[in-house]
């Protein structure tokens, strides 16, 4: 079972930084993501690592030498930056890339009155149209397209998420069925009655998954925090399959390289405790 660290568990320093205290630890499997400070070092950070032996996976706006570009699939898009961007993935031989749903706002008085839920539809018609583009630039590049589960926000945030409930990302999957699925364990602790709910995720076929996050929070907010024996997945892990990455998100920020390296492990030995081979840390 493949265990990939998330740049996002080590954010507020510029990539080639993240990436040397990950190949210190050990770590070779890495997925690029939004966290690192941007620079203009940081898409040659990634080259250089890569052609040293570090394996990539990508998810969403992450930090590479086109700047930050941050970007709601929800809303109209610059294709042309998509362009560049499918482009540079498939120039490192990366093959998979997941995306967010994007979200919408629901502060407009009038879509609250005409709209319980703020404009969903029209934002989900949005999203679809532009996942069915992105998904046609990343096949004629050989990259494989992902879309995450998402989590629903506190009332008061004025914004909804899309794919935050097990009903929409259930019609996502008979809208888009050639598109993968991110399954973010942590975000579906969020989900009302989560226990219910998750476990039908759980089930999806393997070939459906793209990969899996794992991290841990309250079940209030999306707090990337460290995964412990009562994580609500933990009792779980002999139904995850073992053909799909899993890619870790516990905020690791500023941590030296030994601590890093000991978390890194810890986690790689979790999911490995029902006879499933993997990765040794070299």
């Amino acid at each position: 079972m493949e265990l990939y660290l998330s740049l996002s568990a080590y954010g507020g320093v510029p990539t080639r930084e993240a990436l040397t205290v990950f190949w210190e630890a050990g770590v070779r499997y890495v997925e690029l993501a939004i966290g690192p400070r941007p620079d203009t070092d940081a898409a040659q950070a990634i080259e250089d690592f890569g052609q040293e032996g570090m394996v990539y996976r990508a998810h969403h706006a992450f930090v590479w030498g086109d700047g930050h570009h941050p970007f709601n699939l929800a809303q109209p898009q610059d294709w042309n930056y998509f362009q560049r961007l499918t482009d540079w993935l498939a120039s490192l031989g990366i093959t998979a890339y997941s995306v967010h749903g994007g979200n919408f706002s629901t502060r407009s008085d009038l879509a609250l009155a005409h709209h319980p839920k703020g404009d969903r539809p029209k934002a989900y018609a949005c999203f679809l149209e532009n996942v069915y583009c992105l998904h046609q630039l990343c096949q004629a590049r050989g990259i494989v397209l992902g879309v995450e589960t998402m989590y629903p926000t506190l009332p008061t945030s004025g914004q909804e998420n899309l794919l935050d409930n097990a009903d929409e990302v259930a019609q996502f999957c008979k809208d888009a069925p050639e598109i993968k699925i991110v399954l973010d364990l942590a975000h579906l602790n969020i989900w009302h009655h989560h226990s219910l709910q998750a476990q039908q995720w759980l089930e999806l076929p393997p070939e459906r998954l793209l990969e899996i996050h794992i991290s841990d929070n309250d079940g209030r907010l999306d707090t990337h925090s460290p995964i412990t024996q009562e994580t609500w997945w933990v009792s779980q892990i002999a139904q995850f399959p073992t053909v799909v990455p899993f890619v870790l998100e516990s905020r690791l920020n500023r941590l030296p390289v030994s601590v890093v390296q000991q978390e890194y492990h810890r986690i790689a030995t979790l999911i490995s405790t029902q006879d499933v081979a993997v990765l040794k840390i070299t």
